[in-house]
């Protein structure tokens, strides 16, 4: 793994045995990921959903909104609720989210059960918000978390069990990409290529295709680019999103497409949905949107990360938000150059 000089130690604290009792002890459980899901979000949800389910639980996966269809590839994920079911759950676990606030209403209802919850993350900025919490910011993906937790508790690979976490694995790595991918990472992908996952096919429905509508959204993003010494950052509005063919959370992706911008340094991505206006981060080795998330409210990693800014218009989110990045220029320094 790649860091820079000033990056902190990487966030862990994985408390397996208490994790491993609670989930003996549980018959029913409920498994929520974050809103507008990605594929690590529903990956690794989903991979856990299957592997309790393989011991006899009976549990049920939760997201807001419900399951996007890019993803229904993914085994079993027809089975994903966006309101609550009975039987109500004796257990939360919770997958992929930093913080609370990223499950959604749906993870409000269900914490508002008042049941044991465990957090599965790997978020450098998580909020260790769990009874029980099971973070490793050295993970490359929630779904190599989920792995890890498996073989803690002893539970094998199923083909489809390791399709779901390929599928977390592949998009949150960029297929083994970023520069948060270790040595483990790629033990963790040869094992699931070896249970049975197909990487090719993952690559294909994930990577390699894009939405026509979000190719139209990244298009009119790139047509409004503004770039600012090593800063490129776009900005979009919900009536954009609909415009393009889209719906409201149906749009990630953005600031990572700008950031692919050969003088991009780091990028931005505002979006003014309502009264709030969503911001999305990216940034290339030798520079971390990862604290100036976390001071706005957001959270995410070195490499990536993001915030809501809540009740503000576009000019006041810009003149917060982009001498906070300009700053981080200023400090960093890249660590690959031609």
């Amino acid at each position: 793994m790649t860091t820079s000089t000033n990056n902190p130690a990487p966030l862990v604290q994985l408390e397996w045995d208490k994790a491993a009792e609670l989930v003996v002890a549980a018959q029913k459980i409920a498994v929520v990921t974050h809103l507008q899901p990605d594929g690590d979000a529903i990956g690794s949800m989903m991979g856990l959903t299957m592997a309790l389910r393989s011991r006899g639980k009976h549990v049920t996966p939760y997201v807001e909104g419900g399951l996007p269809e890019r993803f229904a590839f993914v085994p079993n994920s027809a089975d994903i609720q966006s309101a609550l079911q009975n039987p109500l759950p004796d257990l939360v676990i919770s997958t992929d989210s930093s913080d609370t606030e990223r499950l959604g209403q749906i993870g409000a209802a269900l914490l508002g059960l008042g049941r044991p919850l465990i957090q599965l993350d790997h978020h450098q900025t998580n909020l260790m918000f769990g009874d029980v919490n099971l973070v490793d910011a050295r993970t490359a993906a929630a779904s190599e978390g989920v792995l890890d937790w498996l073989d803690q508790l002893a539970i094998p690979l199923t083909a489809d069990i390791a399709q779901a976490l390929m599928t977390g694995l592949v998009t949150d790595t960029l297929c083994f990409r970023t520069s948060n991918v270790s040595a483990h990472t790629l033990q963790t992908g040869q094992r699931l290529i070896a249970a049975g996952a197909n990487l090719t096919q993952v690559v294909q429905l994930t990577l390699a295709r894009i939405p026509t509508g979000l190719m139209r959204l990244q298009a009119l993003a790139v047509s409004r680019m503004q770039l600012d010494d090593g800063l490129v950052w776009a900005a979009i509005d919900e009536s954009d999103i609909v415009a393009c063919g889209m719906q409201v959370g149906d749009y990630t992706g953005l600031s990572g497409y700008l950031i692919q911008a050969d003088d991009a340094k780091v990028s931005a991505a505002f979006t003014v949905i309502g009264p709030d206006v969503e911001c999305s981060f990216r940034s290339i080795p030798g520079y971390s949107v990862a604290e100036i998330s976390l001071a706005l409210g957001g959270g995410g990693h070195v490499a990536a990360g993001g915030a809501t800014l809540r009740g503000v218009t576009l000019d006041q989110a810009l003149a917060r938000v982009l001498p906070m990045l300009k700053a981080e220029l200023a400090r960093g320094e890249p660590i690959y150059s031609r």
